[in-house]
Order: C-alpha cells, then structure tokens, then sequence
C-alpha cells in the first residue's frame, strides 16, 4: 500500500510540474531560512556555556541609571570570605591601555628576535582557574599564577613566539627587553564562543609589583576591575544578591542616607549570570562587544514568518486543486478506501514534497552560508552529517504541518457528489485561501517596512549632526607612552609641518569610546552632585573636531595655568548643576580619592560623545599636558596616501618600537551600530525571500482561480466585455487581498518598529510614505506578477472555450 502511495504521490507531483515546483521552491527557501537562523541562535545562546558548571558563575556588576561592569579589587574574595554560598571567586582585567582598550605590549623572543604586538593580556587573581574551564596543557595550574614573574601563554601564542619547542622556562621579553617574563604554562586557546579573550595571563602579584605602591588600584575606592563569583550548587543568586549592598556597608564608608539612596533609586551590585552576558547585558566597559537579544528574537521571527508564508503556499496551492483530484478520491472512497487511509496517503504527499525541498535547501545552504556569515558578521558552521540530521527533521515537521489540513480537506469529499459531477469547492476553503493569502502579503508588509525603518534609522544615526566634525579625521593610538613622554608638544609640531595637516591635538579619549566618569559639583553647592564623564585634552582640540563654545573661551597657550585651574563644561553638565552662567564658577571634581578644585572658563555646546543610542551625558574637560592616549589630526589633503606616509615616517621618529596604526574617527563611530547593521542586512534579505515565495504562491493560485473563471470570461467577451474590464476583474479581488494585508500589517509593524527604536536616543519618525509606499509595491509587485496571465485570460477566445456547450 505505502509504494503505491508512493507511485500516486510521484505521478501527482510530475503531472503538476508548475505547483510542484512552486511548492518545493517555496518550502526550499522556508526551510533555508529557518535552518541558517537556527544555527545562528545555537552559536548565540552557547556563549560561556563551556565553563564546567556555567550556570552557577556570575559576574558581578554595578547596577544603576547608567550601569557599569567594574567593580573594586577586593571585592571577589571578600565575598569568599563573608558568604558560605560563595564557592570561589576572581578578580580580573585588562591591562588598560588607550581611551580604556587594552594595551599594546611589544612582546618578543629574544633569541629568536621574533617580535608583535599584543593587546590579549589579563592580570588575574590566582583563583582564576577554579573559577573559570580554560584547560592547562602545559604546567602546574596551582603554581603557575602564584610565581612572580611567570607569564601563561596560550597555545596560539606558544606555536608563534616558539614554534614546536617546548616554552615552559623559557623567556618573552616585554616592550624593550624592560621586563624579562618566564613562560610557567600553556592554556587552551580560549572559545571562540566567550564574552572575553586573551592569549596572556599575568598574577597580579606580578602586576602589583609593577604598580605605584600608592595606586588605589586596589583598593574598595576604585571601580577598575571585572569580578566573578562561582556559586555552590543550588544557591539562591537572588537573595544573595538582596544582602550585598547591606554586606558592602562593612568595607564601604557609606552612611544610612547613602544606602537609603541606592535602595531608593535601585542602585547596587548585581548577579548577572555569565552565560547572559554575551546577549543580555551592553553596559559600560564591557570587556569586548556583545550582542543583542532583541535582534536573535527579530531573526527569529523574520524566519518564522517566511516558514509560515511557504506551508500556506502549500495548503492553498493543494486545496485550490481538489476540484481536479476530487474524482480520484470519489472511486477510493466507492472502493472501500477509509478516511484514515486518505489521510495517510495525503499526508505522506506532502512529506514527500518537503523532503523534495529539504534536498533542494540543502545545495540553498551550502551556496548561502558565506553570504550568511558577510551580513551577520558570524561564524556559522555545521557537518554534513547535522546538516542533513536538522534538515531531514525540519522537512519532515513542515511537511506534517502543512499536509494536516489538505488532507482532511481532500478525504472529506462525498463519493456521491463527485460521481454525479455536483462536487464544488466550499466557500468556506475559498475563504481559508483568502485569509491565508492576506496572511501571506501581511508578513511581506512588515518586513520590508521593518527593513526600510531601520534603513532610515541607520541613516539617521550616522548622517544626524553629532555636534563636532568626524569627516577627514584621522586618529593615531599612543601605544608607548613611555616613549613620548613630555614630547607630545613636539610630536604636534612635526606635524603641523606637513601639508597634508590642518589641525592637530591630542586627548585621552575620543567619542564613540568608553569615558570614565566622577563625581563633580559647584563648590557653592556641594548637594548638587552628579556624575560627568572626563576628558583630557591638548590644546586646540575643540579646533580639530569643530566643537562650538556657546559662552567664554577655549584653553589658550599663553595662559599656561588653564593647566590647573580651569574646566569646560558642555550644555548638559551646566544644566544639571543648575547653573545659568556657569563661567567663573568653581566645580569641585572628585577623581582617585582626590578633589581637584578649578573655574569654568568656558561652555561647550552639547556633541554626542557616546552613540546615539544614548542622550548626551555630563562631559568635563580639562587641560593636559601629557600622557595622553590619541593624537588627533584633522586632514587637508587631496593625496591622501602620500599624507598618511608622511604622517607614519614622522611617528617614527618619536615611536619606532610599536607598529604604526592610525583609524578614521568616522569609521570608528559607524562601528556603534554594527549589531543595527546586520539585523538590516537579513531583514532586507528576509523580506526579499518572503515576497518571492508570496508571488509564487499568488501566480500558482491565480492560475487555478483563472482556469475555474474560463467560461466566465468567455461569456462575458460573447456579451461585449471591453479587454480593459476584464483585466479589471481579473486582477480585483487580488488587489483587494493585498489591501487588507496592508490595512491590517501597519499597525503591528508600528508597533514592532516602536519598540525597536526606543534603543536609540534619537529617532527617525514612523512617516505614513513608508507604509502607503509599501502597500503600492506589494499591489504593482502582484500586477506585473499576475500581468502575463491575466493578459493571456483577457485574450482567450470564446469560440474555443464554449464549442461544447
């Protein structure tokens, strides 16, 4: 019986080759579509899910109106200490470098004179290990982070600065031969799959004898460090949680009023599970860029959508032909053949057809998967033998999901009805293609408005005034400070010779960075305080980025005691000090334990220092003189290679030991809405699929609408019908189909996009163009679609269509 199913099955879908292959196509792409997202989501949730026991480690944070992911030092073993539910603790960071990025070490080989630079360098504390599953390969792990001086080395850094030997004992030296370091253990290189990386771990036994003894690095006063906590078993995160600021109180001079005002305003420090960090958490000073679960979720349901828009395409495209297979179910049923069997027999049709599709995705796949990886920026991979395993599933659910309800359509046909030739389709399965076929044309709605709502948005954001200028803006990154020392005056003045150069500063950060932020305050009303990102700059800086002062005036050469005794503010901070004329007023400015007291000599007007997703902050700025992190230069040059060669031969005069690198500061800002990007990207590409497989369903079902309206028409012609009427009424009740779709997308895609644009600070308004635009390409999308068949319908010839009856 099942291979005689199996010939019908096969006969069938040979003798419908147009349906069959719109059906397969339809399905193909469905299936593609989903397959790709759900690798992506596999790769997304698996992030820090390596670590033995993931689900009892946690990062903890300080949560507040602007979140942060640094904590102090002692903060990791204290909580060892005070709380039995605490099993092991560790604290970490990057040894910081410019505009808080890692650093750049010269790291060499000596005797091998093999040199790079490096920036994957942790100090951690020597509990790292118990915390954290980065295998030892090479070494003691017990030992190995309590030597003073031994260096850990990953397996990727071990084959580069030694090659096959063995390096355990052996010596790296670090910038210049200063610090010789023993290699005392290999780790495994890190997954790619973590929220951090590095190929060097340092004690901070070792770091701290490198330190200014006087440093409040480590100290409970200084939020410079990522903590992690790992769990007993069984413990409860958040009422452990609930007790830590109360606990705090026992290392932090806090007063009642202080702890009433975290409480009140829900400030503290926070559990974040390790394994949400990756999709749940972007806050300041992140350790790398994370990603975005809101986007996963639209991934999702984009992919959804197109699964969905194909099985209608399916159902209906079955259902349209049950007039032409209702006289083969009429003499199965006279035969004796049971509902049941029908239904088998149906069912098996449409897994057939979908393991069709899965055969055709499967080359879909294996063509698509680079393209895939370019838009989201991702690693997708998968083995041949997953890939079937997922498909043959996929392919086998979709095609029981979409032959459930033809197969109940088709074996409810009365036997007596067809034999005496009175079997008519339903209105009610009319009306079920209808709706399905709104269904359809909606999902397309809505992901090419999405699409073109966050086109706009990323134009926005990157075309909006940011208040300063960023175009022909190059910036160089100081790697060695050591080098430059004081000479950063005369590093500016070798500039300014070249010709290529207009402007040149330097600062210790740049917009689109992370800023540190304190606490600052009129010295009149110390109540009055905020927190105010810092910024220390060169002269001439508000020259090379355009930034306008709305009152007094720029730091200034010949006033070399603006170094001390002067600030300026922006718009925002001036505000929320409450002050209206903020020049000549004194800020007290809390930095390190310290309070530097100066003037406001002038107001900067607000620029957006921070992307766009954000409003502008508080920003303070001060005068210095050097060590700072960026060289700043404004370009005016129509050669721009030869400019930048220059520019490189004079930076070697001052550095010659760290590689020359330089980045526009265009490009660096656009890099803030890289997550946006991508998510355009598979919307654009994911509303594309979703109209092509709605115009094959739409081609395949106005085919058969056409064929049952034949006579229709031809009568019509006999009584005069002009062409021009009938293409009319051909096409209108499809037109109508769309418009409804229209009518009922707009407000769940205002809906959708509204939620998405609360991300950003600044937003593009949702203008009724976009959906009014939409709704008028999706109709002449369906006319030109329908346009080759209805104009074939308009032309038929009465005579033909009407000789026998």
């Amino acid at each position: 019986m099942i291979v005689n199913y199996l010939k019908i099955s096969l006969r069938n879908l040979l003798k419908n080759k147009y349906y069959s292959l719109i059906n397969i196509l339809g399905l193909a792409l469905g299936i593609t579509c989903v397959f790709l997202i759900n690798q992506y989501l596999s790769r997304e949730l698996a992030y820090d899910k390596f670590h033995e026991g993931s689900e009892n480690i946690y990062r903890v944070m300080w949560e507040n109106d602007n979140p942060q992911t640094r904590t102090p030092h002692p903060l990791a073993q204290a909580m060892v200490h005070d709380f039995p539910e605490v099993e092991n603790a560790v604290s970490l960071s990057p040894l910081w470098g410019p505009g808080l990025t890692r650093e750049t070490f010269s790291i060499r080989n000596p005797q091998k004179n093999i040199q790079y630079d490096e920036t994957g360098v942790l100090a951690v504390d020597t509990t790292f290990f118990k915390v954290f599953s980065f295998p030892i390969v090479k070494g003691d792990p017990d030992k190995a982070l309590k030597k003073m001086g031994g260096l850990l080395i990953s397996e990727k850094a071990a084959h580069k600065y030694f090659g096959d030997e063995n390096p355990i004992g052996k010596f790296l030296s670090v910038n210049d031969d200063k610090t010789l370091t023993e290699v005392v253990a290999v780790f495994k290189d890190v997954p790619e799959l973590s929220h951090f990386h590095f190929d060097f771990l340092v004690s901070y036994v070792l770091e701290k004898a490198l330190e200014d003894p006087q440093s409040q690095y480590y100290t409970w006063a200084d939020f410079g460090h990522y903590n992690y906590v790992r769990l007993k078993p069984g413990t409860d995160a958040k009422k452990l949680e609930s007790q830590l600021m109360p606990w705090l109180k026992n290392y932090v001079d806090w007063s009642a009023e202080d702890l009433k005002y975290f409480e009140d305003n829900r400030y503290g420090l926070k559990l974040q599970p390790i394994t949400d960090i990756h999709l749940k958490s972007n806050v300041r000073w992140e350790l790398e860029g994370n990603g975005n679960i809101d986007y996963v979720y639209m991934m999702i349901a984009a992919a959804i959508l197109i699964l969905v828009v194909a099985c209608i395409n399916f159902i209906n495209l079955t259902t349209a032909q049950s007039a032409e297979r209702a006289k083969e179910i009429g003499i199965r049923k006279s035969l004796g053949a049971l509902k049941r069997q029908l239904i088998i027999q149906f069912t098996g049709e449409s897994v057939l057809v979908a393991l069709a599709a899965m055969l055709v995705s499967l080359a879909m796949i294996q063509t698509l998967v680079p393209v895939f990886n370019f838009m989201t920026e991702s690693a997708v991979q998968f083995s041949m033998i997953s890939l079937i395993t997922i498909l043959a599933a996929i392919g086998i659910v979709v095609g029981l999901v979409s032959g459930i309800y033809p197969s109940l359509y088709l074996s409810s046909v009365k036997p007596t009805a067809v034999l005496k030739g009175k079997f008519l389709q339903s209105p009610k399965g009319t009306s079920i293609r209808k709706a399905f076929t709104v269904f359809q044309f909606s999902a397309s709605m809505v992901l090419i408005c999405a699409a073109v709502i966050i086109f706009n948005q990323l134009q926005t954001v990157q075309n909006r005034s940011v208040g300063f200028s960023k175009e022909e803006v190059i910036v160089i990154p100081v790697k060695n400070q050591d080098a430059l020392g004081d000479r950063f005056a005369d590093v500016e003045t070798e500039f300014r010779q070249l010709a290529g150069v207009k402007e040149v500063s330097a600062a210790s950060n740049i917009p689109g960075r992370s800023f540190n932020q304190n606490e600052i305050f009129e010295s009149a009303h110390p109540e009055n305080d905020i927190d105010a990102s810092e910024l220390i700059v060169d002269h001439d800086f508000l020259k090379v980025l355009n930034i306008s002062l709305v009152e007094g005036r720029d730091f200034l050469r010949e006033n070399p005691a603006d170094a001390d005794n002067a600030f300026l503010i922006n718009e925002t901070t001036a505000r929320n000090l409450q002050l209206d004329h903020p020049v000549g007023k004194q800020i007290i400015w809390e930095r390190d334990g310290d309070a530097l007291k100066a003037t406001v000599i002038g107001v900067v007007k607000d620029f957006n220092f921070q992307s766009l997703h954000h409003t502008v902050k508080p920003l303070l700025i001060k005068l210095g003189n050097n060590g700072f992190n960026y060289i700043v230069l404004k370009l005016n040059t129509h050669d721009f290679n030869k400019t930048i060669k220059e520019i490189e031969g004079t930076w070697k005069k001052f550095d010659n030991r760290f590689t020359f690198e330089f980045f526009f500061l265009a490009d660096n800002l656009n890099q803030q809405y890289r997550n946006e990007q991508n998510i355009n990207r598979v919307i654009i590409a994911f509303s594309g699929v979703a109209i092509l497989i709605a115009c094959f369903g739409l081609l395949g079902i106005a085919a058969l609408t056409f064929r049952n309206k034949t006579k229709e028409i031809s009568v019509r012609k006999v009584l005069g019908a002009e062409f021009g009427n009938l293409v009319v009424l051909l096409l209108k009740d499809f037109t109508i189909l769309i418009l409804v779709a229209v009518i009922i997308a707009t407000p769940v895609v205002i809906w959708i996009m509204q939620h998405w644009l609360q991300n950003f600070a600044y937003r593009v308004t949702l203008n009724p163009i976009i959906f009014i635009g939409a709704g008028i390409f999706l109709i002449l999308l369906s006319w030109v679609t329908l346009g080759y068949l209805t104009l074939t319908m308009a032309r038929i010839n009465p005579a033909t269509t009407l000789k026998s009856e």
